[in-house]
This record gives C-alpha cells, sequence and structure tokens, in this order.
C-alpha cells in the first residue's frame, strides 16, 4: 500500500511542478522576503528562526533564483506530509487502507493545497509538528531510544522553523497523564525534550546580540501590547477567526470535521482516538485565545490540524460514508482549483460569480511585471551607482527577486514598524557618493525622499492589471544625487 501513497503524491508534486514551471503566479511578498534572508544567513531573524532560510539557500543552489527554486521545498514538504499520514494512520490503527484513505483525503483540504505550494514557514512546521506527533507516539509504543531522540530532533526543527511547535508539548502531556501516564517517569521522555531545547540554542543566542527583538516582536502579534478592551473588536476578531478556519479547512467538509471533533470527545477513552483530538483542539483553542485581543491570520493554527483530518477520514472509513465524502471533496477540489486558477470562470462568462477583487490570487501576480519595468529603467541609467530601495519591506523583496540580477534592496523607516532590513547595512553606505536611487511606492514620492536627492529626473507608472481588473498602480522615481535620507524613528513592534 505504502508504494500507492507514494504513486499517488508524487502525481501531485508533477502537477504542482508543472503549474509552477508554467508560470501562473509570481512569489507571494512573504515568499520573496524568505528567498532574500537566503542571502543574507543568520543564526536568526527578526520575525522567524532560521531554517526557511537555510532551505531556500539549499533549493535555489540547485534549481536557480526561480520560482520553483523556492516553491521546490514546499512542494516535497506536501509530498512529506502525505506520507507521514499514511504512516501514522496505519501504526495508530493498523490498518493499511484506512491509512492510505487518510492520506488522499488530505488532498481535498485548501490549506494542505495552498501550504505545500507557497513556501512559508508554515510548512516546515506542519511538516516536523507532524514528524514529531508521529514519533512521539512510536517512541510511546515502542520505547526506543533511537525513537526518543528522533522525536527531540524532530521537535527542535519544528523550532527552528516556527516558534509554535512549543505547543506541542501541552497536550502531549495532557495526553500522557490522562492514557500513558508511565511515561513521565521515562528518562528517554525528558532527554527528547532535552535535545529539542539544545536545537533553540543559535535563536537565543542571536536574540542575546539583539536585545531579544524576535520576542518582543511575538509578544507584540500575541496582543501582549493591546491594553484596551473592545467588545466590538473582540466579536469581530473571533468572528473572523471562526470562518477563517472553516474557509481554509473547506466549508464542505466543515461538516466531517464537525462530526469527528464531537465524536472523538465522546470516544477520548480509546487513546488513539485521544491523540489525535487533543493536538487540532488545543492549537485551536490557543489561538482562539489569541482573537480576542487582535486579528488572527487565517493560516496560524493551520499546522496543527493534520491530525483533525486523520481522525475525520477514520469516521468517514468506519461510518462508510462515503458517497457523502466524494461528493463533498469533489466540490472542495473544484473549489482548490477555482482557487489556483479562476481564469476559466472569465473564459466562459461566469467571471462575475467570483471577481478579481475577492480573489486573493490577485496579491501573487505583477510583481514579475514589475520587476522587468525596473529593469529597463536601470539600463537606461548609464552608471552601476545606484540603488532600489521602498518603505514597504514587500515591494523590496518583490524587486530584490524579479530585478535581473537579484540585487540588493533596501527598506527605508518611514511611519512602519521594524523589519529584517533594519539589521542589514541600509542607505547611509550610499551617502553623499553621486548615487542615483530608483525609489518604488503604492504611495508616491514622500517629501523627506524627495529632499534627499538633488533631482528627481523621471517618474513612472506601472499598473498591476489582473483579470482585467486595474489591481493598482505602482509609483517609479529615478532621483539624482543621493545627499542622505533622515529617517524615522523605528517602532520596533
Amino acid at each position: 500500500m505504502i508504494k500507492k501513497v507514494v504513486l499517488f503524491h508524487l502525481i501531485v508534486v508533477l502537477l504542482k511542478i508543472f503549474y509552477t514551471v508554467a508560470n501562473v503566479t509570481d512569489l507571494s511578498t512573504e515568499e520573496a522576503q524568505y528567498w532574500l534572508w537566503s542571502k543574507h544567513l543568520d543564526l536568526s531573524y527578526y520575525s522567524k528562526p532560521p531554517l526557511i532560510a537555510y532551505m531556500n539557500f539549499v533549493s535555489t543552489s540547485v534549481f536557480g533564483d526561480t520560482e520553483l527554486g523556492v516553491r521546490i521545498n514546499a512542494i516535497i514538504i506536501g509530498f512529506g506530509i502525505g506520507v507521514l499520514i499514511y504512516l501514522l494512520v496505519r501504526d495508530l490503527f493498523r490498518d493499511e487502507h484506512l491509512a492510505f484513505f487518510s492520506s488522499v483525503f488530505i488532498t481535498a483540504v485548501p490549506v494542505y493545497q495552498i501550504g505545500s505550494y507557497i513556501f512559508l514557514t508554515d510548512a516546515p512546521l506542519a511538516f516536523f509538528w507532524l514528524l514529531t506527533v508521529y514519533l512521539f507516539f512510536k517512541a510511546i509504543v515502542e520505547n526506543k531510544l533511537s525513537l526518543w531522540i528522533g522525536t527531540g530532533i524532530s521537535a527542535g526543527l519544528g523550532f527552528l522553523s516556527k516558534f509554535v511547535i512549543v505547543l506541542f508539548l501541552p497536550p502531549a502531556v495532557i495526553f500522557l497523564f490522562l492514557h500513558k501516564r508511565q511515561v513521565l517517569k521515562n528518562r528517554y521522555f525528558y532527554l527528547s525534550i532535552f535535545i529539542a531545547f539544545l536545537f533553540t540554542i543559535p535563536v537565543i543566542w542571536w536574540n542575546l546580540e539583539h536585545n531579544f527583538i524576535t520576542f518582543k516582536h511575538l509578544l507584540s502579534l500575541e496582543g501582549g501590547a493591546v491594553r484596551e478592551f473592545s467588545f466590538e473588536k473582540t466579536a469581530r476578531y473571533i468572528s473572523e477567526y471562526l470562518f477563517s478556519q472553516i474557509g481554509i479547512n473547506s466549508v464542505f467538509l466543515f461538516p466531517f470535521f464537525v462530526y469527528a471533533l464531537f465524536r472523538g470527545f465522546k470516544d477520548r477513552k480509546d487513546y488513539r482516538i485521544f491523540y489525535l483530538w487533543i493536538l487540532p483542539v488545543f492549537v485551536f483553542l490557543v489561538f482562539l485565545y489569541i482573537s480576542r485581543k487582535k486579528h488572527v491570520e487565517a493560516n496560524w493554527p493551520a499546522f496543527g490540524y493534520a491530525t483533525l483530518y486523520a481522525l475525520t477520514a477514520y469516521y468517514i472509513y468506519i461510518k462508510r460514508w462515503f458517497k457523502g465524502f466524494l461528493f463533498a471533496s469533489i466540490l472542495s477540489v473544484w473549489s482548490i482549483l477555482t482557487l489556483f486558477y479562476p481564469f476559466y470562470l472569465d473564459k466562459i462568462g461566469l467571471g462575475k460569480l467570483y471577481p478579481p477583487k475577492i480573489d486573493p490570487l490577485h496579491r501573487l501576480v505583477g510583481w514579475e511585471g514589475l520587476g522587468k519595468k525596473v529593469t529597463e529603467i536601470v539600463n537606461t541609467l548609464g552608471t552601476d551607482r545606484y540603488f532600489i530601495f521602498s518603505r514597504n519591506y514587500h515591494i523590496a523583496s518583490e524587486l530584490s527577486f524579479y530585478v535581473e540580477g537579484n540585487p540588493q534592496t533596501y527598506c527605508i523607516v518611514i511611519q512602519r514598524r521594524m523589519n529584517q532590513f533594519d539589521l542589514w547595512p541600509g542607505l547611509e553606505q550610499f551617502e553623499g557618493k553621486g548615487y542615483t536611487g530608483i525609489y518604488v511606492s503604492y504611495w508616491g514620492l514622500p517629501e523627506k525622499v524627495k529632499s534627499s536627492f538633488k533631482s528627481v529626473k523621471a517618474h513612472y507608472r506601472y499598473d498591476i492589471i489582473y483579470r482585467g481588473w486595474k489591481y493598482r498602480t505602482v509609483h517609479i522615481y529615478v532621483l539624482e544625487d543621493f545627499i542622505k535620507l533622515k529617517q524615522d524613528r523605528v517602532n520596533r513592534f
């Protein structure tokens, strides 16, 4: 059966590679940012740990600085998650057919397809979360030192992917306390925790050298800086969070997930069921708690849902709800295909049913064209004494990727919070040396930027058109003879 699993997910891999090579979308701004980090390898970074930068460094060394060079990481991770689901369910329930069904089931879930194509930190986090779930269970059952060591290494790599891997420990301890209490006396269990802790040392060391800016940043994201309570905002944040979780997990499959959650709680005396149930429930509740104070991005808790998918597949399988599942999964897969390729609607005259304004794909287009436009402008300068900059790190990251030669770009501080660009050399290196600046912005040319150069040589506009709709206009300014820019004081968090 494992051969069928591998073959099935290899076909999915090939389809995603073909889609990437077809160049339907550009890199998202976060993908471009993490790619740029790979050009500045470090022990950690302002907002995230370093693994994604290392992975991008390796993959682009093989495939070049291309969309495939970046996204092949997510595509391979998606393959790995599919195989891991199979192994986990097989070892839990000793049923090869159920395991195969569970592995296929996840391909109908939108967030899995998105996460296994767009390469963000959530992708390696989801993989190492699931690998830790699998190895931890195997270690409990077999109590082999190698499995406990593997659990610690996997959790450590998860930490280097994204810090929220620490959310694995509380539900794992709850599970042990209720079902496998003897493991709490097993020294191997604590050895695995110690091994995982060793992986935190580079990040802690980096933060010691940078005034713990990452942890302060994370505290602000959690809402720690929000002191004023607003019932209206809380209600809006919570409702947005709940609806977003339904959306990313498929509105068509949602009834099956609800059933699995309620039935899983009812069957909690079965340690296998409880193990699959407690992990996603705990993660969901943590982010529900956070949403009481601030907006929670839809993808933040998604890494913890893999065992919910396995649990849902289990109940569909034992209840023989295959007809209902088939109908719901067809609709779900159709929604995924529409998400990734909505252009067919325009071709058959149904574009108004899914207008480009609500189509999130519009955020993944236009960057390559903008990069080519800036490249054309650079080629007219007649000098190599120039730099490209913006006040927006999204723009700066995309330009570094899409401008010919992948130049280092810069992000100036004008009414924004801190980002990774502020930890790298800035425009001060060009002061008073006759450099030309190419400033790219959504909002025009700020007076303080204009006055930091002797003259404005040219102003270009680049319209991003998506499905016949003008998404936005980007302004490009060529500024001559850089003097000095007095930037705002950075708002660190």
